[in-house]
């Protein structure tokens, strides 16, 4: 489930609190975003990092006060291609976990990603003992957060690492774990009650990210690139041809890629450009908007 290398924590945070009375990471502290506030108890938090934004939500959710949270990936970046500055990079020394997702910026970086972190960083893989399936070309579908039944795996693999990593606070941590697993059942519930009337429908994603959400609630997606490149124009026609057999009202894209091959299909089609953000930080809200955005869009009854 996660690689513990390295010293005890308690080891490391003592060090860290002897140079912070010497005034030698005074500066350092605020350098990589995250508040270093008391968990109440007089230990330090643990600094955790993600690789995405909604990973934060499910780490802060679970951590409670006891986590310091940081995502590595910039605003506006996307995980297909990402490549980490030296700078970002090394603010990974200051981590005692890394959860991962899987998403291609960590699988073509994951040795450098761990050098950075160093053998007290934790690399926790929470894809682990999730249901994946494959993207065109075989590779891992990463999208795993967009699925909430996945999530709830997930959220069980972070709530174990971050027992065994901070044994103390074990109790708050799985007490966190239940009342989010909660949480995610309502968003779940609220999702199939809202998309149950267009069951059986297809919608046109640019990037191939809805296929675990697709999948809970019975709807098809077609997606337009795949593997983070460009369609060619021979794949634009035959993606042309399966829209116009399908009736599609509506090509989702996402902040992170270019709308220019979208626009042209949704020219072609009749259909408008709308946009679905698979990285927003609020994972339930976002949730919860991605349903009524899909609702609307395929109320029509395209199929």
């Amino acid at each position: 489930m996660f690689e513990q290398r390295g010293k005890p924590r308690g080891a490391r945070k003592s060090l860290a609190l002897v140079l912070a009375v010497s005034g030698v990471l005074a500066g350092a502290c605020g350098t990589v975003g995250s508040d270093q506030s008391s968990t109440g108890d007089g230990s330090e938090p643990l600094r955790a990092f993600v690789s995405i934004p909604p990973q934060r939500y499910f780490v802060e959710h679970i951590g409670g006060e006891h986590v310091d949270t940081t995502v590595l990936l910039p605003p506006a970046a996307s995980p297909a291609l990402y490549e980490p500055k030296p700078s970002e990079l090394r603010s990974l020394a200051e981590a005692d976990v890394y959860f991962g997702v899987d998403v291609p910026f960590e699988r073509s970086m994951t040795d450098r990603i761990k050098a950075a972190g160093g053998d007290d960083m934790r690399w926790v893989r929470t894809w682990q003992n999730v249901d994946r399936g494959q993207l065109a070309g075989g590779k891992p579908d990463p999208h795993i957060w967009l699925s909430p039944r996945r999530v709830k795996t997930q959220a069980e693999t972070i709530a174990a690492a971050l027992s065994r990593i901070d044994p103390a606070h074990e109790a708050d941590y799985r007490n966190n774990l239940r009342r989010f697993e909660e949480r995610v059942d309502a968003v779940d519930a609220d999702i199939a009650r809202e998309l149950e009337p267009v069951a059986g429908s297809t919608f046109m994603s640019f990037h191939p990210a809805w296929n675990y959400f697709a999948g809970d609630y019975d709807l098809k997606m077609l997606p337009i690139e795949s593997g983070g490149k460009e369609p060619s124009a021979a794949r634009l026609r035959e993606i042309v041809e399966r829209a116009e057999n399908r009736d599609i009202r509506a090509v989702f894209v996402q902040p992170q890629f270019s709308k220019d091959d979208a626009r042209t299909i949704a020219n072609q089609v009749g259909a408008t450009v709308q946009p679905l953000d698979p990285l927003a930080r609020d994972w339930e809200k976002n949730m919860r908007h991605v349903a009524t955005e899909l609702a609307n869009a395929l109320r029509d009854g395209s199929r």
